[in-house]
């Protein structure tokens, strides 16, 4: 017979006198066809016999399967009479032969005991069967047993001068072994030792609603990769229990998702891992034979989990301390990370990276704006050549919230999206989460990570998923607060600074400003400037407020306003000082100083003018301004008078000065004079040489030297509001 071959026949008979007939004749029919001629005479026999006991006995519906399994048949005979013990059979001496006829029933267990090269009984919940086995080729030249005695269980340990099949467990367990090689090899030596089949270990999850079939052998065609269930959806019906079990081909075939069916399993039996009275995991052997392993298989089997439970529960708690350091150490990089931008879109992107790096293959971010709009933010797979397809799958459709793993999409949410390429569908068919990012009570997106078809997601990484996205909500949530309050500050600083679009046209005097704010953009600046004109006059003003934010942008905003509408009542520089020093004074709930420079332009009149300007200025507490003249001398304008803000009784003066085409005025901030490198500081000299060397050039080229010029004296060393404002007369 070849080795390969494998086929199998079932009948029910009903409890009646023919039965014993119809099961000869039906088995017969079977090995004939099979081309059974060696042993055909003792299958038949033996079938007869153990079929008359279940007729005399039971007396409910038989199940008679016959198997051919290479060499081997195989004889099931199964009642419903589960509880009723088997009749006793004592030693017996049979003459084997083709006769039949005048056979007399009853000696099933002893002729079985004689004949078969194995046979056993089977109990479940439902049903007893009794099964043997035959060699139909290749067997010896021993057509009986010596002894028709029934075989007893095996003892659950050896008996003196047995070799332990246990001895090599301590080498192993003595190892320096992972985890995951400890059970590999364990599994291996539990089916060899046990004679099945297949092999596999399965371990409680920490928090004990999860088990986990850590490894295995003779389950799968190709290496044996761990996955999860709940344990509501327990896959042994041992898995609960605190003893060993043996299970039957029906509760095989209710094993964990057809796992155990699917690589031809048939029995199975069971023993717990149990350490200080907790079940921490399950050893199991399964068989391609029906009801292969009996109580003394289960004994055997004990003794192993008994061995090596001590030692697998400690490599497990290693291997969890091992991974709860690196969850730890995985969410301090994230929060280094995404605690170093403000920017909403790097965050979804710094988030996807992080996730594909140790969670899932795929990420992908959603943000949830004010609207209630969704919007991809960011996708990435390791993949790069799927990022574009995993890109236009989100897109389309979105997956829906899921914080249990599982598949992500249905296949008409797929369809409807216009997805039926086979790796999309693999792609989306994986096993994923989709996690909310949530803050303060409002949704700002989700975190949807995925890993390949087949692939598992422990419960340690959806708990790490969700310990990020955490993080992630509250850098998201960081970063549309900044967003927001930039815009704000932004808008803010616009209102306080003249619109360039408004600005004026001087007649002879090409002009240019400067301004640059230091530190955030969330914060207003101190510093202003304006240009203005009214009545045949040009006014223009520069100025810094003591102080950034809110309470220094209401200063200046209140400076701009009252300094325009005095002018254009015609007050001189002098009055307009006064009056704003009282106004800031009247206005100001904390103390805010001011300095200011103001003056007002207009041309000299007279045909011996030389196309001059005539400038009436107040310097108030501000750095004076400089002139450049056509020789490139440099000379300072006004006389510093009190800031403003400070005190009630002072008095301002009008300075007149007249500048001829060719010259340059310059004033600036003290964010200019005060720039610092180390420290050495620019100072007024500082500034004085730089501006020396500005001669010929436009108002603009000017501010963009002086600010070159900065730049190289100190690099990186703004640190105060800037502003500048030049006026060059043609």
């Amino acid at each position: 017979m070849s080795q390969d071959a494998t086929k199998t026949v079932y009948r029910e008979f009903s409890p009646s006198p023919e039965t014993v007939g119809e099961a000869r004749a039906f088995v017969r029919d079977a090995l004939r066809e099979w081309g059974v001629r060696r042993g055909a005479d003792e299958v038949v026999l033996l079938t007869s016999e153990l079929v008359t006991n279940a007729v005399v006995h039971a007396g409910t519906t038989l199940e008679l399967t016959v198997r051919l399994a290479g060499d081997d048949v195989e004889v099931v005979v199964a009642d419903r009479v589960p509880q009723r013990a088997l009749p006793k059979a004592g030693p017996l001496r049979v003459t084997l032969g083709p006769e039949e006829d005048g056979h007399r029933g009853g000696l099933g267990l002893a002729l079985a005991a004689a004949v078969a090269d194995t046979w056993g009984v089977s109990y479940s919940r439902n049903d007893k069967a009794v099964w043997f086995r035959i060699a139909v080729g290749g067997r010896s030249g021993q057509d009986v047993r010596a002894s028709l005695t029934p075989p007893q269980a095996p003892a659950s340990r050896p008996k003196p001068g047995q070799p332990d099949p246990w001895a090599r467990l301590d080498a192993l367990l003595s190892a320096r072994l992972t985890l995951q090689e400890l059970l590999e090899r364990v599994v291996e030596h539990v089916r060899v030792v046990l004679g099945g089949d297949a092999a596999y270990i399965a371990l409680a999850a920490a928090n004990d609603t999860e088990w986990e079939m850590a490894a295995a052998v003779g389950l799968s065609s190709g290496p044996w990769r761990p996955f999860r269930i709940r344990s509501e959806e327990t896959f042994l019906s041992a898995a609960s229990e605190t003893r060993r079990v043996v299970n039957d081909e029906l509760m095989i075939s209710r094993a964990h998702r057809g796992v155990f069916a699917a690589a031809g399993m048939r029995s199975l039996v069971t023993a717990p891992l149990g350490v200080d009275g907790r079940i921490t995991g399950l050893i199991g052997v399964a068989s391609r034979r029906v009801r292969h392993f009996g109580q003394g298989a289960a004994n055997r089997l004990q003794e192993g989990a008994d061995r090596i439970a001590l030692t697998v529960e400690r490599a497990r708690l290693a291997q969890v301390e091992v991974h709860r350091r690196a969850s730890l150490s995985f969410l301090a990089e994230a929060n280094d990370l995404l605690s170093g931008t403000l920017d909403e879109q790097m965050t979804a992107a710094l988030a996807a990276q992080l996730s594909t790096s140790r969670l899932g293959h795929w990420c992908v971010v959603h943000t949830i704006d004010e609207l209630e709009t969704e919007r991809l933010a960011f996708a990435m797979h390791r993949d790069e050549n799927i990022t574009d397809v995993l890109r236009d799958l989100v897109a389309a459709s979105m997956p829906a919230e899921r914080r249990e793993p599982g598949p992500l999409w249905t296949f008409e949410e797929l369809a409807a999206a216009g997805m039926t390429d086979a790796l999309s569908l693999e792609l989306a068919r994986g096993t994923g989460i989709s996690l909310p990012l949530t803050a303060h009570g409002r949704t700002l997106g989700r975190i949807t990570i995925g890993r390949g078809v087949g692939e598992d997601f422990p419960r340690e990484d959806v708990d790490l998923a969700a310990d990020l996205a955490q993080r992630v909500s509250s850098a998201m949530e960081n970063a549309r607060l900044y967003s927001a309050q930039t815009s704000m500050s932004e808008a803010l600083q616009r209102s306080l600074l003249p619109a360039k679009e408004k600005q004026p046209t001087i007649p002879r005097v090409d002009y240019a400003v400067f301004y640059q704010p230091a530190g955030e953009r969330t914060v207003v600046g101190g510093d202003f400037y304006d240009l203005f004109s009214t009545d045949g006059r040009w006014c223009f003003a520069i100025g810094d407020v003591c102080g950034t934010g809110p309470e220094a942008a209401a200063v200046t905003g209140l400076a701009r306003h009252t300094l325009r509408a005095l002018a254009r009542e015609g007050f001189s520089p002098a009055h307009i000082m006064h009056r704003l020093n009282l106004a800031i004074l009247e206005e100001s709930l904390t103390t805010r100083f001011l300095t200011m420079l103001y003056g007002e332009m207009a041309p000299i009149d007279g045909p011996d003018s030389g196309r001059g300007m005539r400038i009436r200025l107040v310097s108030a507490g501000h750095p004076l301004p400089l002139r450049l003249n056509r020789h490139g001398e440099v000379t300072t304008l006004a006389t510093s008078q009190p800031l403003l803000g400070a005190f009630e009784d002072v008095e301002f003066f009008t300075e007149t000065v007249e500048v001829a085409p060719g010259d340059v005025l310059l004033a600036v901030t003290d964010g200019v004079t005060e720039r610092r490198n180390g420290d050495d500081m620019l100072g007024d000299e500082g500034l004085e040489k730089i501006f020396a060397n500005c001669s010929g050039l436009t108002a603009q080229a000017v501010i963009s030297r002086i600010d070159r010029e900065l730049e190289a004296f100190a690099p990186g060393g703004h640190t105060d509001d800037t502003a500048m404002l030049v006026l060059r007369f043609v």
